[in-house]
């Protein structure tokens, strides 16, 4: 017997929750038709990944398949390439699918960052682990490389965990929604990072030379 059907927690459906969840995605729905967003996965990740953007001082967000995930604006070759992670997960780390020789070599570009999200629940943005790094371009290359010539395809998949990110690379830790307490807490090893690593938004945009921006209110609904 395949041991699949061995696995798994199976539940009994909660009709509260399901009633609740029904209407939040409703709500979801009309959003979706108001912007006309159609497919689900790609409203939510475009979503996400404007919240990051908006954030680091990006204004361009890309709504095409193809492409990095923000750029800075119209006429600034400043890339953006966003990836997320759940608060919750028993590890974190930057995930690259389907990643291309072309792709690869763009990380040793100085015109392309990357950013790790963490993210509380479905919309609560905790922190960034922002930065660049050539020698991230030569690591994708370097797995590109040696996928082809073990696989023969045409894609690959790879991923640094944050921990790489921030030790290996060098990156920064933007605290959005958290504090440095909050995330030191989550990651023993991050114990050891000096202060001068985590950043506010404000402290990142002095660093970064940008103009770093906390997400937007609704003002009719706070009234």
């Amino acid at each position: 017997m395949n041991s699949l059907f061995n696995k798994g927690s199976y539940n009994p459906i909660n009709e509260e929750f399901l009633v609740e969840g029904h209407k939040v995605l409703e709500e979801v729905a009309a959003v979706q038709e108001k912007w006309g967003k159609g497919d689900t996965d790609t409203f939510i990740n475009e979503l996400r990944d404007s919240i990051a953007g908006y954030c680091l001082g990006l204004d361009l967000v890309n709504t095409e398949k193809h492409g990095f995930d923000c750029k800075k604006g119209e006429k600034e070759d400043v890339f953006l390439e966003v990836k997320s992670a759940s608060y919750d997960a028993s590890t974190w780390g930057a995930t690259f699918n389907d990643t291309t020789i072309e792709k690869a070599q763009c990380f040793k570009s100085d015109k392309l960052y990357l950013c790790l999200a963490v993210w509380k629940n479905a919309s609560n943005l905790l922190f960034l682990v922002f930065g660049q790094n050539h020698k991230i371009g030569e690591f994708l290359e370097r797995k590109v490389n040696e996928f082809l010539s073990r696989k023969g395809g045409v894609r690959s998949t790879q991923t640094i965990s944050m921990g790489q990110l921030i030790f290996k690379y060098g990156f920064d830790i933007i605290c959005v929604n958290t504090t440095k307490e909050e995330v030191k807490k989550k990651q023993k090893q991050f114990s050891s990072i000096p202060d001068n690593r985590f950043l506010s938004l404000d402290e990142y945009g002095k660093k970064y030379k940008v103009n770093a921006r906390k997400m937007p209110t609704n003002d009719k609904n706070e009234k």
